[in-house]
């Protein structure tokens, strides 16, 4: 076998010894320009080895063991019921292939298989892992913990940054050092969760969005999982992630295989790097292809209209949605019967004829008669204990005999990986689908999985690939269908089920002010054209706050446009101004859903601003929002990022709110009304004069690339 194996993508370079008896990450990083050899490896791992330790170092491999000596997370830990804990495996046989390494432990005496594939996209330097083991002996095996993947941090990376939240407030990021000890940041919701993201970031003390030594590292699960972070007394440093399994949840039969999620890791300079490889890994190797077209604006009735469903109001609501621009008109929860609030009918998905007299047809054949696709909202997962299907079917749900499950939302969790559960849902959504033509489904997940078992056995394990099959089913059944992960807004956003879904639902929380760090959190890991983005009401149903129409449609603007309001009830004055939105969008969505995504450094914790700008270099669009009064009173200069230096062009005002600004300024920069012609060079090094702004207000501005004379 060789003694080393190298991988290159275009900026990045990922080398693996071969030299202990299981394979070790030698490199991931900035590509490599010098060719390397196995002796050149050997001495710069040729560590001093210290008093006070095991008499041989223990080495940092890909698949760490606790019988090597490694005092750390063991990559495996389980057993049989005739013994054999201590694993022991070695190195049998690896390989590599175009951009592909692929590597076999073998653990005779435990009668075990563990296959590791690592990749390096070479267009986005994204590395994968993928990880599996094999029962190759004649009795069961119990896993309790297998990692996805082990990866070894620099001396340098001192700094941990996570993603933390709550319903309502997702994509918080938090940062902490790294210290003796371990950081162990676990998932128990059965769902990425809003609690926690499946993602994080290790890096050096001077890490920023524009520098820093930065690893990226996201997990491709819907479920629960553990991320592990440790600075062991010898001084090395690992990151490790994996699904959080339950006693006796993973049990392997003689022969039987399992495969990990896959660990996704990207190292770079900069905060704004990794996330723009994320971005177009994702757009290549994981996003629907439908996610590559021009996207719809929606409206969606929820906000709207809530459980208060007729027929003659949702027309007035659809005929007000198509006047502001609207290409896709959403009908949320309350169309299937006892759908008068929260607490039944979910599992029933027939209409509701006391609601809808003639059923869904008229509805839809009204939404396309103003050239609009229709989308329904299903809840497929879950089901209310009041419901017929949970009479007839109460065996169905995730449960543990003799135990009370706790209600969420009045709801209950079907076991989706029951094959007749399955095929029940999908004869349901199917059906409606084919019936109406329906072209987009808001697909929603709004509780937690508690005491998710088969009635002895766990099955929270289960549930994420049984939701993915049922998806892909679907999408197979339905070439055109678009479906969106909702999960009470952001809890379910991870490159598992982004394969199926390409749209996510960010949060329930349409509040710009809200919204400015849970997009900004978001688009770090997600390519923001997949962020579902609307605007919502002058007083936002979740936090009760009151931000102008103009705040609320740049703040959507950074996603995919719509509205989750009650367009019926808006003047002249809102709809021409949310015109003139939807025109923007509508004028720049073609580039967008493939432009270079940045954080901008800001001067003042008060300002957010981020921008996308086009691959061609030719059109970017950079929006700056305020969140609180600013400590001077001029606001300084914003500067850009992104563009071509040697480039003129042209910068103006895209939103329509400078008369909305003016009476907060004695003197306002001159571009905001007449534009002014720079290049890039400037833009990113001088920057952008601002206008004072009130406290919650924004600006989207527009640079145009100046076409050079003939």
């Amino acid at each position: 076998m060789p003694a080393f194996f190298r991988l290159d993508g275009s900026s990045s370079s990922l080398l693996i010894s071969n030299q202990a008896p299981v394979p070790s990450l030698a490199w991931l990083g900035d590509r490599l320009e010098s060719d390397v050899d196995e002796h050149m490896l050997n001495h710069h791992d040729d560590q001093a080895h210290a008093f006070a330790n095991l008499d041989a170092r223990a080495p940092m491999t890909l698949f760490p063991q606790s019988a090597s000596g490694f005092m750390g997370s063991a990559a495996l830990i389980g057993h049989r019921q005739t013994g054999g804990v201590a694993t022991q495996f070695a190195c049998e046989l690896a390989s590599q292939s175009d951009n592909a390494i692929t590597i076999l432990l073998v653990d005779n005496n435990n009668e075990l298989e563990i296959t590791q594939h690592i990749a390096l996209d070479p267009s986005s330097d994204v590395a994968s892992i993928r990880t599996s083991i094999k029962n190759t002996g004649n009795t069961q095996y119990n896993v309790d913990w297998l990692a996805s993947a082990t990866v070894p941090l620099p001396n340098h990376f001192n700094q941990c940054i996570s993603q933390h939240g709550r319903w309502g407030l997702e994509n918080q990021s938090y940062q902490r050092e790294i210290g003796p000890g371990r950081i162990d940041i676990s998932n128990q919701h059965g769902r990425t969760g809003h609690e926690h993201g499946p993602n994080l970031i290790c890096a050096s003390h001077d890490v920023s969005v524009d520098g820093g030594d930065a690893l990226f590292v996201h997990l491709g699960w819907s479920g629960n999982y553990s991320f592990r972070i440790e600075r062991l007394s010898d001084g090395n440093s690992y990151l490790q992630c994996g699904v959080l399994l339950s006693p006796n949840e993973l049990q392997l039969e003689p022969g039987a295989a399992h495969e990990c999620p896959v660990a996704y890791i990207t190292k770079g300079r900069g905060l704004n790097t990794c996330t723009q490889r994320l971005h177009a890994f994702a757009r290549r190797n994981i996003l629907p292809k439908w996610t590559r077209t021009h996207r719809p604006i929606h409206a969606n009735s929820w906000e709207a209209m809530y459980f208060d469903l007729n027929d003659k109001d949702l027309s007035a609501l659809v005929d007000s949605a198509a006047k502001i621009g609207a290409e896709r008109f959403v009908l949320d929860d309350g169309w299937f019967p006892a759908r008068r609030d929260d607490t039944a009918g979910l599992g029933d998905w027939t209409v509701d004829t006391t609601v809808f007299p003639n059923g869904l047809g008229p509805l839809v054949k009204h939404v396309r008669s103003h050239n609009m696709q229709f989308g329904l909202w299903f809840e497929p997962e879950m089901v209310n204990p009041n419901s017929d299907l949970y009479r007839e079917k109460p065996e169905w749900v995730l449960h543990y005999s003799n135990i009370e499950t706790p209600l969420a939302r009045h709801q209950l969790v079907l076991d989706v990986a029951r094959e007749d559960v399955s095929n029940y849902l999908f004869n349901c959504i199917s059906t409606l689908v084919q019936e109406h033509s329906i072209d987009y489904i808001k697909w929603d997940m709004n509780r937690d999985l508690v005491l998710a078992g088969d009635g002895t056995n766990p099955r929270a394990a289960k549930q994420p690939p049984a939701v993915y099959a049922l998806m892909q089913r679907l999408n197979q059944a339905h070439p055109t269908l678009e479906i969106e992960s909702c999960s009470s807004g952001g809890a379910r956003v991870d490159f598992g089920v982004l394969a199926q879904t390409g749209r996510v639902w960010t949060s329930d929380n349409i509040d710009p002010i809200a919204r400015g760090t849970i997009q900004q959190g978001f688009a770090r890991f997600f390519p923001p054209e997949i962020m579902g983005a609307h605007v919502g009401h002058l007083h936002a149903h979740l936090t009760g706050r009151s931000t102008n129409l103009h705040t609320r449609a740049i703040i959507a603007m950074q996603g995919q446009f719509g509205f989750e309001l009650d367009a019926r009830v808006l003047d002249e004055t809102d709809i021409k101004t949310l015109a003139h939105y939807t025109q923007l969008y509508k004028q720049h969505r073609a580039w967008i859903s493939e432009s270079v995504y940045w954080q901008l450094p800001t001067s003042n914790t008060a300002l957010l601003a981020n921008g996308m700008v086009a691959q061609s270099g030719q059109d970017a669009l950079f929006n700056i929002l305020l969140l609180d009064s600013l400590n001077t009173t001029r606001p300084g200069s914003q500067r850009l990022r992104g563009l071509e230096a040697q480039k003129r062009y042209r910068v103006n005002l895209a939103s329509s709110n400078i008369e909305q600004l003016k009476p907060f300024n004695r003197v306002m920069p001159s571009w905001c009304e007449g534009g002014f012609t720079t290049t890039g060079e400037l833009l990113m090094n001088l920057g952008l004069a601002l206008p004072v702004m009130p406290p919650q207000s924004a600006l989207l501005v527009h640079c145009a690339a100046e076409k050079p004379n003939p």
